[in-house]
């Protein structure tokens, strides 16, 4: 009579368990923001027991930090050539990564972070620490280009920027654009901007 074959212990390795997750943690903070997410509303939308996500994350603030970190639309690397060219293109991705699930939840979360600092400050931080990188690498180009003056402000610029690309895509919530919308709106903001940056003199500027 043959043995039979030991039986491996445990269950097998859920190989999509982090994306399942992931997915969770947008959906439930895109309904109930800080105050209702919780690692047992994560498990129940991702179908997976609180033991299993308790031995990967310790806490709900780690959990939603590697979500939006995964997820987030943070800019990826930009080098046209030209400053102008460079910001419109920042635009660009900045209004299609906000329309979308992620980029809305961390809307909402930097807007909780007002109210809960302490829990909040390392996400944010990551998220602002991206976006000031992508725009002061532009800016450093562009002055060593001659397109720019030394003294320009990064924080200026980016303000100018995402702040009007946030204001078009909250109250245009809802609204639908095309790629030829967005990249014509992102022109505008881009141009304006150059210009109060700059004065009058845009000459230098490639278009």
């Amino acid at each position: 009579m043959t043995e039979a074959a030991p039986r491996r212990r445990g269950r097998p390795r859920d190989a999509d368990l982090e994306d399942r997750v992931f997915d969770a943690v947008l959906e439930v903070y895109a309904e109930t923001s800080w105050r209702g997410f919780t690692l047992d509303a994560v498990g129940r939308r991702a179908r997976v027991g609180r033991a299993a996500l308790y031995r990967r994350w310790s806490s709900k603030d780690e959990l939603l930090v590697q979500a939006l970190e995964a997820r987030s639309p943070l800019p990826d690397p930009i080098d046209t050539g030209s400053l102008r060219s460079d910001l419109v293109e920042l635009a660009g991705q900045l209004l299609r990564g906000y329309r979308t699930t992620p980029g809305l939840v961390s809307l909402r979360v930097a807007l909780d972070a007002r109210a809960h600092p302490e829990l909040l400050a390392r996400l944010t931080d990551t998220l602002n620490r991206s976006r000031v990188l992508a725009a002061r690498t532009i800016v450093h180009r562009a002055v060593a280009r001659g397109e720019l003056r030394g003294d320009t402000s990064v924080t200026l610029l980016l303000e100018m920027v995402t702040g009007a690309v946030l204001s078009h895509v909250l109250f245009a919530l809802g609204a639908s654009a095309t790629a030829g919308e967005d990249a014509a709106y992102a022109e505008t903001i881009v141009d304006a901007t150059v210009r109060a940056l700059t004065g009058p003199d845009t000459d230098r500027l490639s278009r």
